[in-house]
């Protein structure tokens, strides 16, 4: 009877891990979300893996996957932030937790922030400076999926953090 229940208790643990969701990071002190999405069903989503580069007069990103995955994203604006810099590094050191960080880039780097803002999150609120962004591409722990965190000041100084999770199914 105890073999039984080790197994049942064991296959549900099992059961639990392998749809668990990866933990939520923790937010910049005083952010307000701006926009919040979640989608029921799976669809296919382009994860960024690679810095911007204008081939045949468009930008694209010089690497990304596209996976299929249920996506779910968060904007938020950082009233109490003053600096995109220290924003970055709060998200970075909370990133490392939940998988590997597989691509970063920053300022001027990341190339065009109009295209960030527009193409790649739809979210023109994101537009700003270039030298004023941060973007990280975190691939989960167990291949459950991606993560992917956009730090962006505005030309008025407002910073906001755009934050987009795709889990594979």
């Amino acid at each position: 009877m105890r073999t039984l229940a080790a197994v049942v208790i064991g296959g549900f643990l099992l059961f639990l891990e392998a749809g668990a969701q990866p933990n939520e990071i923790e937010t910049y002190p005083g952010a307000e979300i701006v926009e919040k999405e979640e989608a029921t069903q799976t669809a296919a989503h382009l994860v960024v893996l690679g810095a911007l580069e204008k081939i045949n007069h468009e930008l694209v990103p010089e690497k990304s996957e596209v996976i299929n995955g249920v996506k779910s994203s968060t904007t938020w604006y950082l009233p109490q932030a003053r600096r995109t810099r220290d924003v970055a590094r709060f998200y970075e050191e909370r990133l490392q937790s939940q998988g590997e960080i597989v691509f970063q880039c920053v300022g001027r780097s990341c190339g065009s922030s109009s295209y960030w803002a527009n193409r790649i999150f739809d979210r023109a609120i994101l537009y700003g400076p270039e030298q004023y962004q941060f973007f990280y591409a975190l691939e989960l722990s167990k291949g459950r999926g991606f993560l992917s965190v956009y730090v962006g000041q505005r030309a008025t100084r407002k910073i906001y953090v755009h934050m987009e999770q795709i889990l594979k199914q």
